[in-house]
């Protein structure tokens, strides 16, 4: 179904969009009236302007916001070149680029609000607040621009719904901490959703327009047939994120498979290349390169025109080499480092010449390195190459063949050399579709996400839910080790009893009960521990990958400690959330819990309950 077909399901005036990304970050929106079409912001650093800001922050000495995007760069080298007016230096301040992945977690290592980030010069800040700067200075210039250009005074913020993504290989805890620090960044609760960054482009995708979509190296249509499946494949600065739909026949989207994906984002290309440089040059004079201050211009500069670099077609009809330009800071440091005497030329060609890479084909001239098209290849493989195995494992082990369609979104799949391994790869067997402004299809999406929250209509558990119970002990079931006498009955203590089994539909708001009962009369309250885990089949709680996301407790009343009382609890699956209702099937009260995620603890239950 086009936009042309479809009207907005949002309850506000307007839909706004913060993309946050590892690389680059930037808003957009549109008019409920006319929400197909979207406002986007320019950015302008130099003499680059593009949709998206850099991912950079710059805070002050007393921790206070400074600037972000292309003018924390500038500001940035500005007072490493000249202290600030109260001749205070770089090193006080504090600097952070890239550093979204910092949140990238697991079952074992999970952020909360204390986690630090590290600035470039090694000092700590607060993650959540380096997080909330950077929201709320995106939340702001959105603001500011729709204030300016549209309807001024007439547009309160009570009339925007935002829309804040995350990747969907993320697990709960990272997505609640990015919803915390949008809300303390000045976003309301019940004015905020989450979009799944492989979702909003997949939106995006079946919505625009049908000749805004390019096939190989022709345009074509993508089909919108009632059954088609289709894999979704991300691939941003930090991650490749992957999710597998099929449209459904009242035009919605249903996840096939649990997402997955893995950190083989474009940023993995520029360590490719930092470790090719320090391989010519040595690791101290690429350190000194990034953290002298005097470098900060020439080092952003740099790594700018390789994001360039890594984009442009690299094979033309006259050549098959790439030439790389080196920054004459790098040249002076490694002269004055390893202390070669000669021109910027001659110490180049020292450099190359003593490295591993002499007799490669590489050479140098005059301010550049020249490089063979598979040594500037090479950078390139390890991560494409983990990523083709990941994709080519899912169409064996996970997908059926009538997965035929591979959708190419992000920044990092608008690079020609990653474009054309894809194809090498699976271009005979597999269509693969590259939309125009791949960068944009997220943030595009997540706007129509806003408009079109029904949309996807089903997902798929990534991990498997469960309660803690200790139900009687059966021999042929369960270890004797665990096998505890409670009352005179023998009973198997921290069982895991599944609710959601890894790889189950979820459909938005879907709710799983349960009846429980104290395991012993007189207790005063009765608690259930929730658990997760990444295995399918968990027999107890305190298994590998079984991780406790929290304890709903409900207070009993004095008859019922001398009674059966009767506690339904349920679990019900939100888009960032885990939220738990106790009802007493007695007294008919409902006791509510929406689970910490970001808490740095993990409680062992103190009581047990049965599953009667």
């Amino acid at each position: 179904m086009s936009t042309e077909n479809r009207k907005s399901t949002s309850s506000r005036l307007i839909v706004a969009a913060i993309d946050f990304g590892t690389t680059y970050s930037g808003y957009a929106y549109s008019f409920k009236s006319n929400w197909a079409k979207v406002f986007m912001n320019k950015w302008e650093g130099g003499q680059l302007t593009s949709h998206k800001a850099p991912t950079a922050l710059l805070l002050n000495p007393d921790k206070s916001f400074n600037s972000f995007g292309y003018q924390a760069e500038k500001t940035y080298a500005e007072i490493a070149e000249n202290d600030d007016d109260e001749g205070r230096s770089c090193k006080e301040y504090y600097f952070f680029h890239r550093f979204k992945m910092m949140l990238k977690s697991s079952l074992t290592k999970r952020v909360h609000r204390e986690t630090k980030c590290n600035a470039e010069n090694g000092r700590e800040v607060k993650a959540m607040d380096v997080f909330t700067y950077s929201i709320r200075y995106l939340k702001d210039h959105l603001l500011a621009e729709i204030f300016r250009s549209h309807l001024g005074d007439e547009v309160k913020v009570t009339d925007i719904s935002f829309v804040l993504t995350v990747p969907a290989i993320w697990d709960d805890t990272a997505k609640m901490f990015m919803r915390e620090a949008a809300i303390a960044a000045g976003i309301p609760d019940n004015q905020l959703d989450i979009a799944l960054e492989p979702e909003a482009a997949s939106i995006y995708c079946h919505l625009m327009n049908l000749d805004e979509i390019q096939e190989n190296n022709r345009t074509d249509s993508f089909t919108r047939k009632s059954g088609v499946k289709y894999m979704v494949v991300d691939l941003g600065g930090g991650t490749a994120d992957i999710t597998v739909h099929q449209l459904q026949e009242n035009n919605t989207l249903a996840e096939i498979v649990p997402a997955s994906g893995g950190e083989w984002g474009g940023t993995n290309i520029d360590k490719a290349y930092r470790q090719f440089l320090e391989d010519i040059f040595g690791e101290n004079v690429l350190k000194i390169f990034k953290t002298d201050p005097v470098n900060a211009v020439d080092y952003f500069e740099f790594w700018q025109n390789f994001e360039v670099k890594k984009r442009e077609p690299l094979r033309t009809k006259t050549t098959d080499i790439i030439r790389l330009n080196i920054p004459v800071a790098i040249v002076e440091i490694a002269k004055n480092q390893m202390q070669i005497k000669g021109t910027n030329f001659e110490v180049l060609k020292t450099c190359l010449g003593e490295s591993k890479y002499r007799e490669t084909g590489i050479c140098c001239e005059a301010g550049k390195l020249v490089l063979p098209i598979p040594s500037f290849e090479s950078f390139f493989s390890p991560t494409t190459n983990e990523l083709i195995d990941h994709l080519s494992k899912m169409f064996i082990d996970e997908l059926d063949s009538d997965v035929k369609t591979m959708l190419f979104v992000g920044g990092f799949s608008e690079c020609e050399l990653v474009r054309e391994r894809l194809k090498r790869h699976f271009g005979n067997t597999k269509r693969l579709v590259f939309p125009c402004e791949a960068s944009l299809a997220v943030l595009k999406g997540a706007v129509y996400f806003g408009h079109c929250k029904d949309m996807i209509s089903r997902r798929v558990a990534r991990f498997t839910y469960g309660f803690q119970i200790w139900p009687k002990f059966d021999k042929s079931k369960y270890s004797s080790d665990r096998k505890k006498m409670v009352n005179g009955e023998e009973r198997c203590r921290d069982v895991f009893l599944k609710i959601v089994t890894k790889g189950d539909p979820i459909t938005p708001g879907l709710k799983k009960s349960q009846i429980f009962k104290p395991l012993e009369q007189g207790e005063n309250v009765l608690e259930c521990g929730v658990f997760v885990s990444n295995q399918k089949d968990p027999k107890y709680v305190d298994d590998p990958g079984c991780v406790k996301l929290g304890t709903l407790a409900v207070p009993l009343t004095k008859y019922e400690r001398q009674t059966n009382a009767e506690i339904e609890e349920s679990i019900i699956f939100g888009e960032t959330y885990i939220k738990v209702i106790a009802y007493n099937c007695r007294t008919n009260e409902e006791h509510e819990s929406i689970f910490d995620l970001l808490s740095p603890k993990i409680h062992l239950p103190s009581n047990h309950i049965e599953l009667r």
